[in-house]
């Protein structure tokens, strides 16, 4: 079929598993945050939380 050249790629080029927990300098944003970016970060999940809370405050805690 392929005369052997897939198991000589194979080989020739073995896979590596690599963990994310080898990487020293693995963080998770790439550079440092600016006040803007913190602020969003801050600021966005607050408001929806907001909105869950209220949401959930309408619909089931205040039934007529």
């Amino acid at each position: 079929m392929d005369n052997g050249d897939y198991l000589k790629y194979i080989r020739e080029h073995p896979v590596v598993n690599t963990f994310l927990t080898t990487y020293d300098n693995f963080t998770m944003f790439p550079a440092d945050l600016t006040n803007q970016e913190i602020v969003l970060l801050v600021t966005l999940p607050l408001i929806a939380l907001y909105a869950v809370v209220r949401l959930i405050y309408q619909n089931f805690l205040k039934r007529k």
